[in-house]
């Protein structure tokens, strides 16, 4: 992998962690999803346009990815609400690849070493989480945390797959993208409408912004697969743990104790060494 195709990933994995800061940082939480994945929308809107159409194969796949990420946008505001982003960013995004490991390995596609290994240094860096929690009297943010996670799990497999049969996987990916708006902003009209229209305008610039940093960090993850070894770069991606764990301390004031500070690192260690193994 090239200098410059390392600093892309590693920049992607900032525009990451990026979005995850405004949605924790904002006050309304369902709101702040709805504005990232309409800003993240609105970007793949523009590119569809020069993008070939996706096979009708991949469709039932694409509706059902938009279930599943409507779900995972309802359980991170549900997660942002009531735990630190160190410790929700950490579970969500440490867990989701080794749970859909996991789940590839119940239909024939096995764990490595490298995948064991990862599975037990994100358990030993989730125990040390829950031993600061557990401190502070509640483990609820883990398990809301967890719950994101096997959110995240089910759109990966539904998206990998889907990407494969749509015969153009960044015309899938801005399709997902552009689909997002619509069931978000459904719930939110329905559940609580009233106030996200003057929300928008007050936040418009970092709410739309941060979907805009997410459409990017995938774009990047994408293009960089074509150019690198593809399990390199899904494993440099897993750094953006740590980069949520300095956004938070610099940008949301979160105290960053030893104890947190290890099981962040032994997350992002096992999360990487899943995506290599």
């Amino acid at each position: 992998m090239s200098t410059f195709v390392l600093f892309c990933v590693l920049g992607g994995a900032l525009l990451h962690a990026t979005w995850n800061i405004i949605v924790k940082g904002g006050s309304n939480k369902l709101y702040e999803i709805g504005m990232n994945a309409l800003g993240g929308g609105l970007g793949a809107a523009l590119l569809l346009p020069f993008l070939p159409l996706p096979e009708a194969g991949c469709l039932p796949l694409l509706a059902l990815s938009c279930c599943c990420h409507l779900v995972y946008y309802l359980c991170m505001a549900a997660a942002y609400r009531i735990a630190d982003l160190s410790l929700g960013y950490t579970i969500m995004r440490g867990s989701a690849p080794i749970l859909t490991a996991l789940a590839l390995m119940l239909v024939g596609q096995p764990l490595g070493l490298n995948g064991w290994l990862g599975v037990l240094l994100l358990c030993a860096g989730v125990f040390c989480l829950a031993i600061q929690q557990k401190a502070k009297g509640s483990l609820k943010g883990i398990l809301y945390s967890l719950r994101t996670s096997f959110a995240i799990m089910a759109y990966t497999l539904s998206d990998g797959f889907g990407a494969r049969l749509s015969g153009d996987s960044l015309s899938y990916t801005c399709w997902i993208f552009f689909l997002n708006i619509f069931p978000v902003h459904i719930y939110i009209f329905l559940k609580e409408g009233a106030g996200y229209l003057p929300y928008l305008r007050k936040r418009a610039i970092p709410g739309l912004s941060g979907g805009v940093a997410g459409l990017a960090s995938y774009g990047i993850a994408i293009w960089a697969m074509t150019v690198a070894p593809i399990a390199l770069v899904a494993a440099l991606r897993e750094s953006s743990v740590i980069f949520g764990m300095i956004l938070a301390v610099i940008f949301l004031g979160e105290r960053l104790t030893l104890l947190r500070l290890v099981a962040i690192l032994l997350v992002a260690a096992g999360a990487m060494l899943a995506r290599l193994g």
